[in-house]
């Protein structure tokens, strides 16, 4: 009997159901747009490409025809059968030569300043008097154009149309007639044959030029094309077009491109039909995959929430071992990484905790041990006798200093605050010692909100003074603090006698390795101290050189914020 599904399970398999038949559904509409879009993209593609070789190829024609009618040697030929120097058996040559490689043929028509005509290539049968009537008031037309080629359409009832450009002809500002080169038809429709798709060319103002399926032109009035608005489709014997249209600004003409393209109903019924039925044959597998990918990741799940409570309940330090290799492996692996991390920082807080305690208990001593108090109330008795005053501020500095050390209510305050009872220390010092130790103090004014451990600096002037005295009748010590970047640097300076390369050695290691040696334990712990608290590179550096000084520099991370900043001082 299989197992009961998890409540997890059971989520997880509904929640990807719906996601794979939202999924499939939009890419259900995704593949039919893609479908439908490409084809009318593909159709569109096509009928610019037509445009442009009917474009092209037209355009050509008619330079060709305006090249011929305006070349200068044609011209002369034009004139000479006009003046009547010429039978016409020359200029009838060129024709025919031109018509032997040209795109498109010409008939010609030569026409005196009145509008009769003087030369035809037509036969007489072709020539008959509506072609007359009809290159006269063209020629009338032609004559006003001052030079320039006219366009015109020549159509006569049953026939078909044919395509005319007419050059006007003047000599020294004289008209003297024009020339009309009638395209043929016949030549159109072998030159647009190459094409798949229907053509109708009109000029400017309707008149069809030239039509591949008179179809097209069925029902409007004779020989005229001008649709009053391109619809994307039209409808021609029950069949459909997809249309376009150009128009040649320098012809005055419009090209009108035809891409049958039939009803596609039944097609897309069938089309969403299939999509739906493959569809649903990829929810059954999807299904069918998704179970066992919601068993496999529901079995992970469980497994890990084992190896959880197990952490929680009984071994805080357990490893994590799973092997799925899934996601789940990948979160066991992070939460073994952050207990790992959660134990490092539990054991760190036991340790600066301890050296807390430890710091506390030494400093505590080493501010009432026997020879400090010894030596300061025996400086105060003899003062009592020679200075009153001078006895009884030292007195109260002396009480600050036991107040200050014996107060466990704060571990940390301000740089500002520990330097006052620095002063107080140091006064007694000098009390002390007069002349033979000197001490200097340059803290930059942005350091004096900074949050120190308290009791920081004392046991490194206590070294200086212990250690300095032992060998040298007079200390110089120097204490300096200032902002560099995001740490505050505190350094301690004093022109004792040093330590040798070796000792300083030693030194250095002992605070690399964190071992507690009783006779430096002092530098250790503040070194330890503040590694602990602060981090990032914060920390103790010596440096000395025998017979010449020791320096002591301490690097303290502010963290980049005001954590470690005083936010009001009382």
């Amino acid at each position: 009997m299989p197992a009961e599904k998890s409540k997890f399970q059971k989520e997880l398999e509904r929640l990807a159901s719906k996601q794979i038949i939202t999924v499939i559904g939009i890419g259900c509409l995704f593949f039919c747009a893609a479908i439908f879009g490409n084809t009318l993209m593909e159709q569109r593609m096509k009928q610019e490409r037509h445009l442009d070789e009917v474009t092209g190829t037209f355009r050509q024609v008619c330079s060709s025809v305006s090249s011929f009618l305006q070349d200068e040697e044609n011209v002369e030929a034009f004139y000479s059968c006009m003046e009547g120097l010429e039978n016409g058996n020359r200029l009838q040559y060129r024709i025919t030569k031109y018509n032997v490689d040209a795109l498109v043929g010409i008939n010609l028509i030569l026409a005196g300043p009145q509008g009769q005509i003087l030369f035809s290539t037509f036969p007489e049968e072709v020539l008959n008097l509506h072609r007359q009537e009809f290159n006269q008031i063209a020629d009338v037309n032609a004559k006003a154009q001052e030079g320039k080629v006219y366009r015109t359409v020549y159509y006569f009832s049953g026939e078909t149309s044919e395509y005319v450009l007419i050059h006007p002809l003047y000599r020294d500002g004289t008209y003297l007639g024009s020339a009309a080169a009638y395209l043929k038809e016949s030549d159109w429709n072998r030159l647009f044959q190459k094409y798949q798709y229907d053509i109708i060319l009109t000029s400017g103002s309707g008149d069809v030029i030239y039509c591949s399926n008179i179809s097209f032109t069925s029902g409007s009035t004779v020989n005229k094309y001008r649709p009053k608005e391109m619809e994307r489709y039209c409808q021609v014997n029950d069949s459909r077009y997809l249309t376009g249209r150009r128009y040649l600004s320098e012809q005055n003409v419009y090209l009108y491109s035809f891409i049958y393209q039939p009803e596609n109903g039944s097609y897309i019924l069938i089309g969403i039909l299939i999509i739906l039925g493959l569809g649903l044959v990829w929810m059954v597998l999807f299904f069918h995959l998704l179970q066992k990918m919601a068993e496999k990741t529901s079995q992970s799940v469980r497994m890990l929430v084992e190896e959880i409570r197990l952490i929680r309940k009984k071994d805080t330090e357990h490893v994590i071992q799973i092997e799925t290799g899934d996601e789940i492996e990948e979160i066991a692996r992070q939460i073994n990484m952050m207990v790992e991390s959660v134990n490092e920082l539990n054991q760190k807080n036991l340790s600066l905790l301890e050296i807390n305690n430890r710091m506390e208990i030494q400093n505590l001593q080493a501010q009432i041990n026997p020879h400090f108090i010894y030596n300061t109330l025996d400086n105060i008795r003899f003062l009592i006798v020679q200075d009153a005053r001078k006895a009884d501020e030292l007195i109260g500095r002396f009480t600050r200093i036991l107040r200050y050390s014996i107060n466990n209510t704060k571990q940390t305050t301000s740089l500002q605050e520990d330097m006052e009872y620095i002063e107080d220390y140091l006064v007694i010092q000098k009390t002390r010692f007069g002349e033979r130790f000197l001490c200097e103090v340059d803290i930059a004014p942005e350091c004096a909100r900074v949050l120190v451990p308290k009791l920081l600096l004392q046991p490194l002037i206590e070294n200086s003074l212990k250690y300095g005295f032992r060998k040298k009748p007079s200390i110089h010590v120097l204490i300096r603090g200032w902002m560099e970047g995001e740490y505050l640097v505190l350094k301690v300076e004093d022109d004792g006698p040093g330590q040798p390369k070796s000792t300083l050695e030693t030194l250095m290691g002992l605070l690399r390795s964190g071992e507690i040696n009783t006779a430096h334990n002092g530098l250790q712990n503040i070194n330890r101290r503040v590694i602990l608290e602060y981090g990032h590179d914060s920390g103790l550096s010596l440096e000395s050189r025998e017979g010449i000084g020791f320096t002591v520099t301490i690097r303290l991370w502010m963290k980049g914020d005001e954590e470690h900043v005083q936010r009001s001082i009382g």
